[in-house]
């Protein structure tokens, strides 16, 4: 464990989200095994070298950081990246963070399933939701789907809910496949569900978006946005939007901060990168009941650039 999580284990305060907050996310690490060319953590020409090379949390940290938290029935904590498997720690997580914390999972399922079933409590992926808790995400030409649905059969047989999701991606022929393979999920009884396609594709931007111009904008503006989600990177550094995570910019507190609570997210902080949103960030879609009309943040005060303060890594 390092020192700042050792001197703080036993005396980190409580992080109790709001009943607004929509979401928790721990981006175990950034590092994938696919190569989408339609990857969401790219968006705006950011790198994969230098997501990989951000330092990451290990195993002890995010144990720490996790039992921190006190979190509602209808709101668990999710482990994605990249590909959270990959994180040397991740077994460690799921097994050693406190059991009344409920997990979700965003995955390629590129890992090994026997492995997983052995060294996983079903307890940790089971909650009443109107989605499955291990989300699998299938990209044509990256992952196979007939691997994915033996896995998928595989692992619910031993008691994982688990969920496919494809992209409705503007290609036609990608688009038809999809659609395809959805009815043979459907006949299977397996849980097939299509995502909206986000960015830009062959010179059109695709995604309903909440704020005008605010991803691939002609140039940045300034605004105040106030996030709903608490989103935390590999090395523990708490950001308000995905784009700012994805490109290590301006994190407002560090996971393993005392000073850091569930205060801290309510508040509008100033920016200067609008127009330059995540699709993420700022795209119309379910909350975590599945009802339409959430964004993950709110924008407001949107008006030319001007100079603002840069904000320094804190840490813990």
């Amino acid at each position: 464990m390092t020192k700042s999580a050792t001197a703080f284990a036993d005396e980190l305060p409580p992080i109790t989200p709001k009943e607004h907050h929509n979401y928790v996310a721990f981006f175990l690490t950034l590092a994938c095994n696919l190569h989408c060319d339609y990857c969401l953590n790219l968006h705006q020409n950011a790198k994969r070298s230098d997501q990989r090379a951000k330092r990451m949390l290990s195993a002890e940290d995010w144990i720490t950081a996790a039992n921190r938290l006190v979190l509602r029935n209808d709101l668990p904590l999710t482990l994605q990246g990249g590909e959270p498997t990959l994180h040397q720690g991740f077994y460690r997580l799921v097994n050693e963070a406190n059991e009344e914390i409920k997990m979700d999972l965003m995955t390629n399922m590129m890992f090994d399933v026997d492995a997983f079933i052995k060294k996983v409590p079903v307890e940790r992926f089971t909650r009443n939701a109107p989605y499955a808790a291990i989300r699998v995400s299938y990209h044509p030409g990256q992952n196979d789907i007939d691997d994915l649905i033996r896995k998928t059969l595989k692992m619910q047989d031993a008691g994982f809910r688990v969920g496919l999701y494809g992209i409705e991606h503007p290609d036609p022929e990608i688009r038809k496949h999809i659609l395809e393979i959805q009815e043979k999920c459907r006949k299977l009884e397996l849980d097939f569900r299509t995502k909206e396609f986000l960015g830009n594709y062959k010179g059109k931007l695709y995604g309903t978006f909440k704020f005008p111009d605010c991803v691939d904008g002609e140039k940045t503006k300034h605004c105040e946005c106030r996030t709903s989600e608490i989103l935390v990177d590999p090395a523990g550094h708490v950001y308000k939007c995905h784009s700012d995570l994805y490109k290590d910019r301006s994190p407002i507190a560090h996971i393993l901060d005392a000073g850091f609570s569930q205060e801290t997210i309510e508040e509008y902080r100033p920016c200067r990168y609008y127009g330059d949103c995540n699709p993420c960030d700022v795209k119309v879609k379910t909350n975590r009941f599945q009802v339409f009309g959430h964004t993950s943040v709110n924008i407001r005060n949107i008006q030319d650039n001007f100079s603002v303060p840069t904000e320094r890594h804190p840490t813990p």
